[in-house]
């Protein structure tokens, strides 16, 4: 009759819940990654847009009138070296703007107001020039999207606690797995520490599964939050109207290196975990 023995060497298995845990950890710190450096790229393109930028209209019914009071606003601009370049709006573009939300209503026959904009400027310079023109209308572009700005710094700072909640469970799943394996595996480890082995070999033995599963599983999250990122990108990209993914080279190599953070943390706490274990073992 054939002997069977029962290896003293942990053998390696398939990759199973942990690695299935940390695939969604790691696709959520991912997505929530992606989140926070795309937002932040958005929110230094909207800053870039509007700093300082200022929109000045002349809204009068008659054209003649609106057009005579446009002229001496750019005239005066022209006198006023401390702004930046001012450039007047074609009625054409203008039209062109407001054109999908008028439907059938013909944009010529509209009172439009004649529209300047400005690089650099300052409000209250701006208003005390043309104070004695009540029909020109001044506006910050730049405070008018104020909100607009705090709104998507306030989704960058969601997405980041997310990001951290999703590298906290991961320590926490592979402490709990950590521990799972020692105390399944208590028998043969006894028998390991019996004959010699040291504290550091035994939690390396047994890391060096965890360590397998965690690459394992860290792939296939990046896998698929690579799939989700580039699909949400390219559907973006197909929106228009300045509408753009705002994902850098320096944000992509984040992403990439981001499971590999991962793993090393699942890594780190597993061993960790088994040496503060072993420790306290008698």
């Amino acid at each position: 009759m054939r002997r069977v023995f029962t290896p003293l060497v942990p053998q390696p298995r398939r990759p199973g819940t942990f690695a299935l845990l940390i695939a969604a950890t790691c696709l959520l710190m991912l997505l929530a990654a992606a989140l926070t450096l795309a937002l932040r790229g958005a929110a230094q393109k909207v800053a870039e847009a509007t700093d300082g930028r200022m929109l000045v209209q002349v809204v009068d019914a008659d054209p003649i009138r609106r057009d005579t009071i446009a002229d001496e606003v750019m005239a005066r601009l022209d006198r006023m070296p401390v702004l930046g370049p001012a450039h007047r709006v074609p009625p054409e573009e203008v039209q062109r703007l407001i054109a999908p939300y008028i439907g059938s209503v013909s944009a010529i026959d509209l009172p439009l107001p004649a529209m300047i904009e400005l690089k650099k400027g300052d409000r209250a310079v701006l208003v005390r020039r043309f104070r004695d023109l009540p029909a020109v209308q001044i506006s910050d572009t730049g405070a008018e999207l104020g909100p607009l700005v705090r709104l998507i710094e306030a989704l960058r700072g969601v997405a980041l606690g997310i990001a951290f909640v999703a590298a906290a469970a991961t320590t926490l799943i592979a402490m709990l797995a950590a521990r799972t394996a020692l105390a399944r595996q208590a028998g043969t480890l006894g028998i390991l520490h019996a004959l010699g082995a040291t504290d550091q070999q035994l939690s390396r033995l047994v890391t060096g599964k965890i360590a397998r599963d965690a690459s394992a599983g860290a792939a296939a999250g990046l896998a698929i939050a690579l799939l989700v990122i580039l699909t949400i990108a390219r559907r973006l990209s197909a929106v228009g109207a300045g509408v753009e993914p705002y994902l850098t080279v320096g944000a992509w190599i984040t992403l990439l290196l981001l499971p590999l953070l991962l793993v090393g943390l699942a890594i780190l706490a597993a061993q960790g975990a088994l040496l503060l274990t072993l420790r306290r073992a008698p």
